[in-house]
């Protein structure tokens, strides 16, 4: 009862389609499982707002405020987080996928970092301080981690297929049986296509002195269960645009 009069003062819908809640204060607003697709919620107070498992794609969360807000669940397609304040924010489950989260992880500490990253694909983080976070099993596939601070990350055992590292210092990050590279199929699925064969995360201009790569994964493309295999360090500089200066291999 006390959820759904926070939810009625805000004069909130349970489905939403482009509207604006630009600038609304809105703490602790109930928001559990709303369908909220392309709505501006742009430097809203979304501070204890419950978002758990709401459908927020393409929603605009420019410099918004959603420090300690329960995102668990929640589909997080395309939005933008640029600016935005998440401190002590939940994300456990959440998926982020697409998300501009350029500006939005300055100060966090790790325990938030690690729910943010632990499936982030396609994100857009460039300059990300992860200065020894562990992250070890996240999937960010695909992410931008351009010049990114990352000295002493651990990513052990992630899904770090096609992930741009270009310009990043990764002195002694922990890069152990990481999916670093992918083999894509043709479309009947049963060879390998020799025009595109490999795709590896980009380490053009990275700082690797120390970087442990060993047991770095090429893995099929397609469906879960993969297979993956070591990738072989030849094929890991000339993919991944870097001479490894450093690593260990």
């Amino acid at each position: 009862m006390i959820a759904l009069t926070l939810a009625a003062l805000a004069g909130l819908p349970s489905n939403c389609v482009g509207c604006d809640f630009a600038g609304r204060d809105l703490r602790g607003a109930n928001l559990a499982n709303v369908s909220y697709v392309g709505v501006d919620f742009a430097r809203a107070d979304l501070r204890y707002a419950n978002m758990q498992g709401a459908n927020l794609t393409g929603v605009d969360f420019k410099n918004a405020d959603l420090r300690d807000a329960d995102l668990r669940g929640a589909v997080l397609t395309g939005v933008d987080l640029a600016g935005a304040r998440m401190h002590g924010a939940r994300f456990e489950g959440a998926n982020f996928t697409g998300a501009n989260l350029r500006g939005a992880l300055a100060g966090l500490d790790a325990a938030d970092l690690r729910g943010i990253f632990r499936k982030c694909i396609g994100c857009d983080a460039r300059g990300v301080d992860l200065e020894g976070v562990d992250l070890s099993g996240v999937s960010i596939v695909g992410s931008d981690l351009r010049d990114a601070k990352a000295r002493g990350a651990g990513f052990q055992s992630a899904d770090a297929e096609g992930v741009d590292f270009a310009g990043a210092d990764l002195h002694q990050a922990d890069f152990r049986n990481v999916r670093l590279c992918s083999l894509n199929l043709d479309t009947a699925g049963m060879q390998f296509d020799p025009r595109h064969r490999v795709r590896c995360a980009d380490f053009r201009g990275a700082d690797l002195h120390g970087a442990d790569l060993r047991g770095a994964l090429v893995c099929r493309s397609g469906h879960e269960p993969r297979s993956c295999s070591p990738v072989d360090a030849a094929t890991l500089r000339r993919e991944s645009g870097s001479d490894l200066d450093g690593a260990i291999l």
